[in-house]
């Protein structure tokens, strides 16, 4: 039973850290281009009005990867329930494991923006469906592609929570052959 509420523990601890990553990256996003929340984000979300600055960019990054937490969690703290030997060796594996895995997220995000600063920007403005629907397109693409960056850092940070679980279970020898 003490086993299930840590895992309930670190998917709670999970979703909690991708919140607060994704209300402070959109504080990054909102700097590069507004126009990706004043044009899409805000009104998707229903954010009011009177919040549609940057404590709506940080609901907005709070409410849209929480879930990233969950999901990118899950099967690495499943893993570690069933070979971590202890409570306490378990939680400490499951929250590096969501170190590991934000600290990717956030340097795929890093890199995304950087790609956005040196690219031809106005080529991948050319790509987006209507130029008149948004009030900054070279803010909207910029925005636009560290999010994006930011979802595949996420998958490669599910991928590397999970080796952390694996990498923290304990030799052979001392749990029994």
């Amino acid at each position: 039973m003490a086993r299930f509420a840590v895992f309930i523990l670190l998917c709670f601890c999970a979703m909690f850290a991708a919140a607060i990553f994704g209300a402070l990256h959109n504080q990054i996003s909102f700097s590069v281009g507004a126009s990706y929340f004043y044009d899409v984000k805000f009104p998707q979300f229903a954010i009011d009005p009177t919040a549609q600055n940057r404590i709506g960019a940080s609901i907005v990054g709070a409410l849209a990867s929480w879930w990233m937490g969950l999901l990118m969690g899950t099967p690495a703290f499943l893993y570690g329930f069933f070979t971590q030997p202890g409570r306490r060796r378990y939680f400490y594996a499951g929250i590096k494991a969501i170190t590991v895995a934000l600290s990717i997220t956030a340097i795929c995000a890093f890199i995304g923006l950087s790609f956005a600063h040196i690219a031809d920007i106005n080529t991948l403005v050319g790509y987006l469906p209507s130029l008149d629907a948004f009030t900054d397109p070279q803010g909207f693409v910029r925005a636009a592609i560290m999010h994006e960056a930011s979802y595949f850092g996420g998958v490669l940070g599910a991928c590397a929570a999970l080796y952390i679980m694996w990498r923290e279970k304990p030799p052979r020898e001392i749990r029994g052959k």
